[in-house]
């Protein structure tokens, strides 16, 4: 054989083959899709974990202000403002964790409506089965921001009826997407709330008492309600954040029935500028609400609108979220008889 003959058969046996190129590249092509999905997990669950950490380190701190302070200390929930305006959302819409503290006042029905500063639509009084304990946020603890797509749920079984018992106690409630169009022209900035593409969240928060744990109302309210036979038999004492100051919960434009104004007009959160009455629940639940949005991609879009469902069929958004939550969320316990705050263990 020629020294020719003897290079041209050592080149064609250290080429690849056609075949051989789409194996590799089929494999190259496998591995980094398992690489994108593993490190897309990763960030998903170090966001997670990062919001549950930061929510706990805020709950910690609420517990020893309430214990120093010997008063009632707050932790609620809602979305972050627009620094331009208390009443426009900002964008993206990012959850902020609130810590606030009782004033000792409580919102009546006879209590006066105040007359300013203006807003449309305007201040409606509360109905008569209503009693609003008035919290101001604590002067010099920060808002501490959650990541973003990152909600906190809260059980929806302090809404209680005879023919609800049992039955909301794995109903979660969050909160709220805002639509709408912000005006940033105007002096000051407007928000014009699209409530037909937003989606309805609810306030939820955790109540320290001064010894350090959790409660469900204030103790120290003492009320007492009379009713007719025919009216309503219920009456709910809660707490709001006074935001705006002016020492009356704001409820916005949503009214849930055709009747009139109805003690849930002051729970429901569907617009910036609502200073909603507080569900205290005794534990939480942390859960990536962008995630969930992605499972029930087919649904998502009956999420929106202002129904608020009935007992036993609660609306899409909170049917679908709740289905999520019970699967996958971070869950925040507190000590029974201290209200030390801790993550549950999976």
């Amino acid at each position: 054989m020629s020294s020719r003959s003897v290079h041209a058969a050592c080149r064609r046996s250290a080429a690849f083959t056609l075949l051989e190129l789409l194996v590799v590249m089929g494999i190259l092509l496998v591995l980094a899709t398992l690489t994108a999905i593993s490190v897309g997990k990763v960030t998903r669950d170090a966001k997670l974990a990062n919001a549950t950490n930061t929510l706990i380190a805020s709950l910690g701190n609420a517990r020893a202000i309430a214990i120093r302070d010997n008063t009632y200390v707050l932790v609620s929930f809602r979305i972050a403002p627009d620094r331009r305006s208390r009443i426009v959302p900002r964008e993206p819409q990012v959850v902020q964790v609130i810590t606030s503290k009782w004033t000792g006042e409580v919102v009546t029905r006879s209590t006066p409506v105040p007359a300013g500063p203006p807003i449309t639509p305007a201040r409606r009084r509360i109905p008569d089965d209503l009693y609003a304990d008035r919290y101001l946020p604590v002067p010099g603890v920060p808002v501490r921001e959650l990541p973003f797509g990152i909600l906190v749920a809260g059980p929806a079984f302090g809404f209680v009826t005879d023919s609800s018992v049992g039955v909301n106690d794995s109903q979660w409630r969050t909160q709220p997407t805002f639509a709408g169009t912000s005006n940033f022209a105007s002096v000051p900035p407007t928000f014009t709330p699209n409530l037909a593409q937003s989606e309805l969240g609810w306030a939820i928060g955790v109540m320290f008492g001064p010894d350090g744990r959790v409660l469900s109302r204030n103790p120290d309210q003492v009320i007492e309600v009379v009713t007719t036979s025919t009216g309503n038999q219920n009456a709910y004492v809660k707490g709001f954040v006074d935001f705006d100051g002016d020492g009356y919960p704001y409820s916005g434009s949503t009214q849930a029935y055709s009747s009139g104004v109805a003690n849930v007009d002051f729970f429901i959160y569907d617009e910036p500028a609502d200073e909603p009455l507080i569900d205290c629940v005794p534990f939480l639940a942390v859960f990536n609400a962008a995630e969930a949005r992605e499972r029930f991609e087919n649904s998502a879009t009956q999420w929106r609108g202002t129904a608020i469902g009935s007992v036993g069929t609660p609306p899409a958004r909170i049917r679908d979220q709740s289905l999520f939550i019970e699967e996958q969320s971070d869950r925040i316990t507190f000590n029974r008889y201290t209200g030390v705050p801790g993550l549950l263990q999976k």
